[in-house]
């Protein structure tokens, strides 16, 4: 049972969320999270000093949320070279699910990323852990050894990245089945 600070941080950082997402962090403004989120500023200031402080909140809980959602798709398969093909599966899913809108992580460090040294960090490392992630399912894979473990776990890495960054563009999702396809050619 959630106490009811906890309640209420989970509802600004909802609202957060959905509108640092879709109309970016510049453009939300702390009075429409307020409104929005149908609470009264001294709850918002209560929890979250600032501005900023939001923002890195919404960092931390969006990584902690995303690794967790990741894991869980790829926990459905057994095989490692099944779990890095799945990957591409969660980010095709995820790109309909934000309606091509792109990576959330990106987006945010292109926003506030240089402003606020925590956001940037925690960009950073969410994507080292998916860097680790990818790295140890290739070093498990038993793959064909066209490339290193390193070579391939960084060319899956950069695919993914590149593919869900052309899916926000074309909105689209063949460039994550295209580069899904490379990648089994190579396991």
């Amino acid at each position: 049972m959630k106490t009811r600070g906890q309640a209420v941080t989970d509802k600004i950082l909802d609202t957060a969320e959905r509108l640092f997402y879709t109309q970016g962090y510049h453009a939300t403004g702390i009075n429409q999270v307020i409104e929005e989120a149908d609470i009264a500023k001294g709850s918002l200031y209560k929890h979250f000093t600032s501005k900023a402080d939001l923002m890195a909140g919404y960092m931390q809980r969006l990584h902690t949320q995303w690794y967790e959602r990741l894991t869980a798709f790829i926990g459905q398969v057994a095989d490692p070279k099944a779990k890095l093909l799945a990957i591409f599966d969660h980010h095709t899913e995820r790109q309909h699910t934000r309606q091509f809108g792109g990576c959330p992580f990106i987006k945010a460090g292109n926003e506030a990323g240089m402003a606020d040294a925590r956001v940037l960090a925690g960009i950073q490392q969410a994507k080292q852990q998916f860097k680790a992630l990818i790295k140890d399912l290739v070093e498990r894979s038993g793959h064909q050894g066209v490339l290193s473990d390193r070579d391939l776990s960084e060319l899956i890495y950069l695919l993914v990245e590149g593919a869900v960054s052309a899916a926000s563009v074309f909105k689209q999702t063949a460039d994550l089945k295209s580069a899904q396809t490379i990648v089994q050619q190579l396991l």
